[in-house]
């Protein structure tokens, strides 16, 4: 992995007087859905949040040995943790406060995705993988409640088909793919936390780390 950058300051990532996401998410309406309940929604934020975004979570704190599954996997990756439970067996708790402590670039953006596009949903987790080649994830599901929500933001400038890198879901059974969500830069995705999913490893082409930032929410009791 190459020496990261040092890490912006929060008055070069996003000052408090502007909106992190394109006019509050304008592209909220065009969503796409690939299936039942995962909606895609390109161009989220514009050019200059982009980076800002991306220049943060380029920085420091990675840590090596992340796995999708921490009692099967024998492959690891890159992470970096923001707020929230660090593991499945922690209480969840509302981490929007200790997100504005710990990331507030992160937490600007979060508090225009709870205004638009995660309208009523708490926020639990939030959180960065890095998977340079060589390092592989492998199926699995965030959640066992249906009131559970996974979102995935690809932070990148640039990325090729020839990268790999896809976010694939399977049915129950996991016997076939239902979608595959290419990585594009600038694109948020959506999906039901009980489906399971993989990030496919990026080829031996890529030469950049396979960036993406996790929101792990659940939809407020009515």
């Amino acid at each position: 992995m190459p020496e990261p950058e040092p890490e912006p300051t929060e008055s070069r990532l996003m000052p408090e007087r502007e909106l992190a996401v394109k006019s509050a998410i304008a592209v909220a309406t065009g969503g796409l859905g690939t299936a039942p309940g995962i909606a895609i929604f390109d161009d989220l934020l514009d050019e200059t949040h982009q980076q800002r975004v991306f220049a943060f979570l380029r920085g420091g704190g990675w840590r090596f040995g992340w796995r999708s599954n921490t009692k099967t996997d024998q492959y690891v990756f890159w992470h970096k943790h923001f707020a929230g439970y660090a593991s499945p067996s922690e209480a969840l708790y509302d981490c929007a406060d200790e997100l504005q402590k710990r990331a507030p670039a992160l937490y600007q953006l979060w508090s225009a995705l709870e205004k638009t596009l995660l309208n009523g949903h708490v926020l639990h987790r939030c959180y960065a993988n890095g998977l340079p080649f060589g390092c592989e994830g492998t199926i699995h599901t965030d959640s066992n409640s249906t009131l559970d929500h996974t979102s995935i933001y690809y932070p990148g400038v640039e990325w090729h088909p020839n990268w790999g890198g896809e976010t694939v879901f399977f049915n129950r059974e996991e016997t076939d793919i239902v979608a595959a969500v290419y990585p594009k830069p600038n694109r948020f995705l959506m999906f039901p936390a009980t489906t399971p999913h993989i990030a496919r490893g990026v080829s031996r082409l890529c030469p950049q780390l396979r960036i993406t930032l996790m929101f792990k929410t659940r939809l407020k009791a009515a």
